[in-house]
């Protein structure tokens, strides 16, 4: 039987994909967009002019049509997208290759899609985060949770070197890598006296911004 969420989960502001997002009024597809909040708050602040949806959870996508241009109900890995190639200027994955079962065939399935000047966002958990390390090595505990990086819902894992390698297989070219890492002081502590050897294991996930290999 299929897993699904609460109807909470769909409603999330994705304020840090949104700042990744340049210039105004952009052709964007938001992949996995839930109620529509973060496409309806591109719209609102200009960033842009159309967003389209794609969402499986049939109840977030029916809100979703009363804030979004067009909502296609269903499962990107099979679903076909009645848009021209190069249509997008971005594509957004907020947290949403780690529910796939290939992630790698998604990537390039979508990049197609993408203009050329065009950018894939995509935000992704890391499995080397040390709480769950912590967790596996100490206490031999690897139990999923409704939200986070052992969310019940995830299909695959990744570290920092398994993303970057899925994209590169993907033919696409990482322009950004942002580390979402702790604020905390001994955090900060640790990463400078490391040298920054640390830095993955303070990291809950990353930001990416990637486009299109033209080599």
């Amino acid at each position: 039987m299929e897993r699904t969420k609460s109807t909470q989960y769909y409603s999330h502001l994705r304020q840090d994909l949104i700042d990744m997002i340049e210039g105004q009024r952009n052709k964007i597809l938001d992949i996995g967009c839930g109620k529509g909040i973060t496409g309806s708050e591109l719209k609102r602040i200009g960033k842009a002019k159309e967003v389209v949806g794609v969402e499986k959870f049939e109840p977030a996508a029916l809100e979703a049509k009363l804030k979004l241009d067009k909502v296609i109900v269903g499962d990107i890995q099979t679903e076909l997208l009645p848009y021209t190639e190069g249509y997008f200027d971005y594509i957004i994955l907020g947290d949403v290759l780690e529910h796939l079962l290939d992630p790698g065939d998604t990537l390039k399935k979508l990049k197609k899609y993408l203009s050329a000047k065009g950018f894939l966002i995509a935000s992704i958990p890391n499995v080397s985060y040390w709480r769950i390390l912590k967790d596996l090595i100490f206490f031999d505990k690897w139990e999923y949770v409704e939200e986070g990086i052992l969310d019940k819902t995830h299909l695959r894992f990744f570290t920092k070197k398994s993303l970057i390698e899925l994209f590169r297989e993907s033919d696409l070219v990482i322009k950004d890598l942002i580390p979402n890492t702790s604020k905390r002081f001994i955090s900060k502590l640790l990463i400078i006296f490391s040298l920054g050897l640390l830095n993955r294991f303070l990291t809950s996930g990353y930001l990416i911004k990637a486009a299109r290999n033209t080599d």
